[in-house]
């Protein structure tokens, strides 16, 4: 559509009851931190491993680097984007010597940027186990702290079931039988609004951004009738959400690998599997920043749009053709960036000032409320021709 926009938290009577009370948070943190440590044993162990950065200061040693995340299982967790910015990848304890050197055969130095990736995995693990002790129950879902699969789609069946703001709507089912379940906020739905469009979690390992989904709809759902810039909005848009879009890959993080990327897919002819469903889309597929190699974690598919979660998307799109005015799509984590169309090209479309005005407000929001910088712009202008190919397929007249 023409004006279409995309954009890649009793008193206590006597001393005795207060030491009860206090034994019973000891014992009720203990035994989540023994269950938490239950399901982590049985999770690989990262322990040791490393991200290294390096910094491309040559054409050369840019291609060196995206043809190396391409044909191998290196764990890019920042693709080389350009000259001069820089990489991420996680390293094992028994690579890292290789790496190294092969980073220096191409006369590339490289910091350790993290020194234990396993140790951030137990902290992380610590945190969770501390909301969960802590948390009241004033609301139905601690929208501060991560979850599974499952509870997330409990808190939406409960809110379809007691707040008539909400519906939901499977759009599609994953390879694993994981519905992908769309949450929709709506004062009016045979109205036919404009409709804000939300995708979180395409990748299993970024777990922030499902979470951020959850958030956004907890604040939309509590705030509606309470606050009137919340109630407005609610009341001029549908606001539509898909928390979780690769299910089975995120609850691949909860019991196996936490650093897990892609979906489950079982490729053909390969012992390899998964496929980066956020490169799964037509516009430019297979093209740079993906991969033909079903080891590699950029792994395309075989064809646009084989994969489940990437069709779902397509169909959810396509239920509100002509109605959907932005699309928030797909959530990613580890970096603090606004990116917006196009990915593939330099060219900029008709609604590019619409969109950097639009940016540049939610960036100075972000950064006088929280202090985060942020970089936003044009993707391929921003960070060089490589990466959201959902951002191509997404901005396609509807």
């Amino acid at each position: 559509m023409d004006d279409m926009a995309h954009f890649h938290v009793s008193q206590s009577g006597s001393n005795m009851s207060v030491r009860s009370d206090g034994q019973e948070m000891k014992n009720c943190i203990l035994l989540v931190f023994g269950l938490l440590a239950l399901a982590t044993a049985a999770k690989l162990n990262y322990t040791g491993h490393k991200v290294i950065r390096v910094i491309p200061e040559t054409k050369e040693q840019l291609e060196f680097l995206r043809d190396w995340e391409s044909s191998s299982e290196i764990d890019f967790w920042l693709l080389p984007s350009s000259a001069r910015r820089f990489a991420d990848i996680r390293v094992s304890p028994g690579s890292y010597a290789h790496v190294a050197a092969r980073l220096a055969d191409m006369k590339m130095s490289h910091i350790v940027h993290i020194a234990d990736v396993g140790e951030l995995e137990r902290q992380e693990q610590h945190n969770m186990a501390q909301r969960i002790a802590i948390f009241n129950g004033e609301k139905a879902i601690d929208v501060e702290n991560y979850h599974t699969y499952e509870e997330v789609m409990a808190y939406l069946a409960e809110l379809a079931n007691t707040n008539p703001l909400v519906s939901t709507k499977v759009g599609g089912t994953s390879e694993e039988g994981r519905d992908i379940v769309q949450a929709i906020i709506s004062s009016g739905l045979s109205a036919n609004k404009p409709v804000h469009f939300f995708d979180c979690n395409i990748h299993a390992r970024e777990w922030i951004t499902a979470a951020t989904c959850v958030w956004i709809i907890d604040q939309i759902t509590t705030g509606y009738g309470s606050y009137p810039e919340i109630t407005s909005l609610v009341d001029q848009y549908d606001w539509k959400f898909v928390p979780i879009a690769n299910p089975d890959g995120y609850a691949y993080t909860w019991n196996t690998d936490r650093n897990w990327r892609k979906n489950r897919l079982v490729n053909n002819e390969s012992t390899c599997v998964g496929v980066d469903a956020n490169r799964n889309f037509p516009i430019g597929f297979a093209g740079s920043g993906s991969s033909s190699d079903p080891c590699s974690g950029t792994y395309h598919g075989i064809a646009a749009f084989s994969e489940r979660e990437a069709s779902a998307f397509r169909d959810l799109i396509a239920a509100d053709r002509g109605r959907v005015k932005t699309t928030i799509s797909h959530m990613h984590s580890y970096s603090q960036m606004f990116l917006s169309p196009y990915g593939y090209t330099t060219d900029l479309p008709a609604e590019y000032p619409e969109m950097f005005r639009a940016m540049e407000i939610a960036v100075d929001a972000l950064t006088s409320t929280y202090g985060t910088p942020y970089t936003y712009g044009n993707t391929a202008v921003t960070i060089c021709k490589f990466i959201t190919f959902s951002l191509r397929f997404h901005h396609r007249p509807a």
